[in-house]
């Protein structure tokens, strides 16, 4: 472009913008990454250079107006106050979607200069058209990218914080700030553990500042879990707080340079563990003034207390009695114990207020007592927490009748029982997946759409990678909910419930697994039938996962002689199956065989894998 370097002095009734050239693109300009053209001042284009020609595709163009040639989208303005912005200020900027002829769409920042002649006085318009196109899509996905996680993040039962490697917060979900009782404004910039945060132990004395879970891990690495803390929060409030801390370090580097940081409000159970504690001072008092032998258990902790008078009436020292529910229902004769475990379960799931038994009870003698025992359960918001009970001797009463009554139902009490410890051992596993994984998958795609916008320049990769965990996320809670979907078998039929489970062995796991399915078994199973061997082959495949290192796994599903035969084989590295067998998987498999008249049998040894046969009658619907 050329310029005349004895230009006149601008007056004010000409624009501030003194460029002077020829109304011809110059030669040095073709070789500009930015797609350039000139038009004289009614848009009609003049000239271009080689990267407006490759992107518009002009030749021929010279002459025709540039908005009648070219299909543009003018984001907030029109040639008209484009014409007329650059008669008064010399220049134009501002974003245009070009359409080109093949359907493609760019998006430009457009810059339009008004080029003078030497007396000062425009003479054409010289239009710079820079691309944005990937930078305006990578901010839509970063946007979406955001959007996304905050919906996710938000729906978390924890508080969650992150904080930078000076222990300043960074970011916070919804919870956090409920639980703190601070908005994110007053949160964001804090310390998590200033003087402000006056914290204290479980036993009442203060807290360090440099045993804060927060500050242990930025200045070690390590990770800190389940940390109990009482804090008086800025606001005035008082909360007990259970914390986790996790440390985020880059590759190939061995110093923090942020923390994670989750949290849950334990403050109701604190103070209950108080109430407890004075009510258990009052009822020590209390129970040395009655003759029946008076007990307490506290539903959360499992543990018991017994007066002294149970002493008396069982025979056991006080080194002899353990005080944990176990010990107790040990001593009750087997044939009341299940009765008895289920009674006070059904009470509770009821909401019933007083609870009343007879069993017979081993004393330290080897003789059995007939005892009338009685309780009464306490709730706190629906919730049970502790039972008060006591117990009198009643040996000379109905025992025979108890004895023949605990017979019809034991095995119905044992299939309960086991299946209350396999649903809180699945509603274990349901709280540790979420906390471990699902919530670290996600804090770790806040991390690098945290880092999309600080690296502008790997924006599309750490928005990609910031996806890749969101989906992850997605999925882990996707494959928990259809496992535990109890109406999946119903609704798209046993074998394809298999597969499922061999689709995720082969394709997740790497694990070959064949099945060998006789297809007319599908209409002869009842409901119930099917969804028992389903939970079969979900337990023991779990089993194999985790445990086996198996390469190989055989499933058969058959019917010989009116009877149904399932067998799962692996090649893993086995056990001692006298020992393992005893787990709650094993016995929750035995129970369900066992509900439909059927038998197990378990074959394993180390080095040499895992056999389960199983057989039960094939009942017609």
């Amino acid at each position: 472009m050329k310029t005349n370097s004895s230009a006149k002095k601008s007056n004010k009734s000409t624009p501030s913008i003194s460029h002077k050239t020829s109304v011809e693109v110059p030669d040095n300009l073709h070789f500009l990454p930015d797609a350039v053209f000139t038009t004289d001042l009614s848009f009609n284009i003049i000239g271009w250079n080689d990267a407006a020609e490759k992107l518009h595709g002009l030749p021929g163009a010279k002459g025709k107006n540039l908005f009648k040639l070219i299909k543009l989208d003018l984001l907030d303005a029109s040639a008209d106050t484009i014409k007329n912005e650059i008669s008064k200020k010399g220049t134009w900027e501002g974003e245009v979607i070009f359409h080109r002829h093949d359907g493609e769409k760019f998006i430009f920042k457009t810059t339009a200069t008004s080029i003078l002649n030497d007396n000062n006085q425009p003479i054409n318009i010289t239009f710079v058209n820079h691309n944005i196109t990937r930078v305006k899509t990578a901010e839509k996905k970063l946007a979406e990218a955001e959007a996304t996680y905050e919906k996710l993040v938000n729906t978390l039962v924890d508080g969650v914080i992150m904080l930078d490697k000076d222990g300043k917060i960074t970011t916070c979900n919804k919870r956090a700030s409920a639980i703190l009782g601070l908005n994110e404004e007053e949160l964001l910039g804090k310390e998590f553990g200033d003087s402000s945060w006056k914290a204290i132990k479980t036993d009442g004395s203060p807290f360090p500042w440099y045993e804060f879970p927060t500050v242990v891990t930025l200045q070690t690495g390590f990770p800190q879990r389940n940390v109990k803390m009482g804090v008086n929060l800025p606001n005035g409030l008082f909360v007990w707080l259970s914390i986790n801390s996790e440390a985020l370090i880059r590759a190939g580097e061995f110093e923090p340079y942020a923390v994670v940081v989750s949290f849950a409000d334990k403050t109701d159970n604190v103070n209950r563990e108080e109430e407890l504690r004075k009510s258990n001072e009052r009822f020590f008092y209390v129970s040395k003034i009655t003759s029946d032998a008076i007990w307490d258990i506290d539903l959360e902790t499992k543990q018991i207390y017994r007066s002294e008078t149970f002493y008396e009436l069982s025979g056991y020292s006080r080194e002899e009695i353990k005080p944990d529910l176990d010990w107790w229902f040990n001593k009750v004769h087997p044939k009341d114990r299940d009765r008895v475990r289920n009674k006070v379960q059904e009470y509770i799931q009821n909401g019933k207020e007083r609870w009343e038994d007879e069993y017979l009870f081993l004393c330290a003698d080897g003789n059995y007592k007939f005892l009338l025992d009685s309780g009464t359960i306490l709730y706190r918001q629906a919730k049970p927490v502790r039972i008060l009970g006591a117990i009198r001797d009643l040996t000379e009463r109905k025992k025979l009748e108890h004895q023949l009554l605990q017979e019809q139902e034991q095995k119905h009490k044992a299939v309960s029982q086991a299946g209350i410890a396999a649903q809180e051992a699945e509603r274990s596993n349901i709280s540790r997946e979420l906390h471990d994984n699902v919530n670290q998958l996600l804090m770790s795609a806040r991390l690098f759409m945290n880092s999309a916008k600080t690296e502008p320049e790997n924006a599309d990769e750490h928005i990609d990678k910031a996806i890749t965990y969101q989906m992850m996320a997605v999925e882990e809670i996707r494959k928990l909910s259809k496992s535990l979907n109890t109406s999946l078998v119903k609704v798209i039929g046993l074998s394809r419930s298999i597969d499922d489970i061999i689709i995720n062995m082969k394709a997740f796991q790497q694990i070959e697994t064949k099945f060998i399915y006789d297809q007319k078994l599908e209409k002869a199973l009842s409901e119930d039938q099917q969804l028992m061997i389903f939970r079969i082959i979900q337990e023991q495949t779990n089993n194999i996962i985790k445990y086996a290192d198996a390469k190989n796994v055989s499933i058969c599903l058959k019917e010989e002689n009116n009877q149904v035969h399932l067998s799962i084989t692996d090649d893993g590295k086995g056990f001692d199956s006298s020992v393992q067998s005893k787990g709650i998987g094993f016995i929750n498999i035995y129970n369900r065989v066992d509900a439909f008249g059927g038998e197990v049998k378990l074959t394993s040894s180390p080095g040499r894998g895992c056999s389960i046969e199983i057989v039960f009658p094939l009942t017609l619907n």
